[in-house]
């Protein structure tokens, strides 16, 4: 009898295993919908893309990129988070993504989705910003930059592509972190913020490494340190804000999520594939092509990941709507 009841109770347990082992190995049978919550030709449809361009050939089916921008990519998180949870759509996500969800936290709305209405599947690039400054700037050093911004509070100007924006956050974060004040002056994008630097109309700029290289190379600007815990590829001489001693590290992340009740098996196999996609020569060599580096965060360390930024930003956030609440 009690073998019976356990066998009867075993049996289930074992039926699922097999059917979701089943599920895994014959997803996909069609095409996989992406959806990019940003506009055709940005960072976020780039690394789809070129996921795309090498996944396929693993799938065995497409993945099909659909842009749904608009909303600081709010529009394209909600499709995702609403979507039918069978692996067939997935969503490109990112920090600006979550720049957007730790606003409206921190303007006290309700966003229309939050990091638990995914699973997690990977984070592929993660690119610190850069601390620039003028070729001819007299600082050389940001040691230079720090002493003369705590000689002259609130004088020196850093300008970025747009209030609460990737490059605004992390010059307000690195001027926390060495307890600095400085004017802002943004602009309407990364193209004439760097313009502006050019000009000497700002002092400095954070900014992320793609779009500095040819002017670094050019010799238009100069790269002070790295906000991130590692020398870049690009600029092997430039110091890091951990290795100056300044809490005052930001990436820019782009990444896949799945809707949440995604089944386990296809999201392993997901996660699997993300994997070799990383590794994969001709994925790295599109990535790096654009400027950026491929810096994989599995799918099982991206929710840690997200929580540790989300907490840093939402802090930033809360800072700055005290400070300028009509903006």
């Amino acid at each position: 009898m009690k073998k019976k009841m356990l066998m009867s109770a075993v049996a289930p347990i074992c039926l699922m295993l097999m059917s979701g082992f089943a599920m895994a190995a014959d997803y996909p049978t069609k095409p996989i919908t992406m959806i990019s919550p940003m506009a055709p030709g940005g960072g976020h449809d780039f690394v789809a893309r070129s996921f795309s361009a090498v996944a396929e050939k693993t799938l065995g089916h497409p993945v099909v990129v659909v842009n749904k921008a608009g909303a600081a990519g709010m529009i394209g998180g909600l499709a995702t988070a609403q979507a039918t949870p069978d692996g067939y759509t997935l969503g490109v996500t990112s920090t600006n993504v979550n720049a957007a969800l730790q606003k409206e936290i921190a303007s006290g709305n309700k966003p229309a989705f939050t990091w638990n209405d995914y699973t997690p599947i990977a984070i592929f690039t993660n690119s610190p910003t850069l601390i620039v400054v003028n070729a001819e700037s007299p600082w050389k050093t940001l040691a230079d930059l720090i002493k003369d911004a705590k000689a002259k509070p609130g004088f020196y100007a850093f300008g970025s592509g747009g209030i609460y924006g990737m490059s605004h956050l992390p010059a307000e974060i690195f001027a926390r972190a060495a307890g600095l004040k400085f004017r802002h002056v943004p602009y309407t994008g990364g193209g004439p913020t760097l313009a502006a630097l050019v000009g000497k109309h700002i002092d400095f700029a954070t900014m992320y490494p793609g779009p500095s290289l040819p002017l670094v190379q050019g010799k238009k600007i100069r790269a002070l340190a790295v906000q991130g815990n590692q020398r870049l590829k690009g600029y092997p001489d430039v110091p890091t804000v951990k290795e100056l001693g300044l809490d005052a590290e930001f990436s820019g992340w782009v990444g896949f999520v799945a809707p949440k009740k995604t089944p386990s098996p296809i999201v392993q196999r997901l996660r699997d594939v993300s994997k070799m996609v990383s590794e994969d020569k001709k994925f790295i060599e599109m990535i790096e092509s654009s400027g950026d580096e491929v810096r994989f965060v599995p799918g099982e360390k991206m929710g840690a990941y997200l929580e540790y930024e989300s907490a840093k930003i939402g802090r930033v956030m809360v800072e700055l709507l005290k400070e300028s609440p009509a903006k």
